[in-house]
């Protein structure tokens, strides 16, 4: 039996089984990152910058309505998290926020185009 091993599962590892954690990890990463990238490869050609907006706006709305649900649930007594219905309210302005700022840039690049001469 050695005297630096940490037994896990049964098994002894040497070292402490710092490395094996570290390894174990390293793989899980490379994995969600390979995924990632063959859901981009598929997903990634045929989204456009109007899906792109749809899914924003589609975004902000859900959030603002799962803001609201939480607010009323709040204010009727039936729930007593009212720090999560602020966090669901605070993320839906920023959803909005977010939403409205990218609709503004759209709207100036637009205009800029427009003001160019050919």
């Amino acid at each position: 039996m050695p005297i630096n091993g940490i037994e896990f599962g049964g098994k002894m590892q040497m070292g402490g089984g710092f490395n094996t954690a570290t390894d174990r990890i390293r793989e899980q990463r490379e994995i969600a990152m390979d995924e990632a990238a063959e859901s981009n490869e598929t997903a990634g050609s045929s989204k456009t910058f109007g899906d792109f907006m749809k899914d924003l706006a589609k975004d902000a709305n859900t959030s603002s309505l799962q803001a609201d649900a939480k607010m009323q649930d709040v204010a009727a007594g039936r729930n007593k998290d009212l720090h999560g219905a602020v966090l669901a309210m605070e993320k839906a302005d920023v959803n909005f926020r977010l939403l409205t700022q990218v609709r503004n840039k759209v709207i100036d690049a637009y205009r800029e185009i427009l003001r160019m001469q050919v």
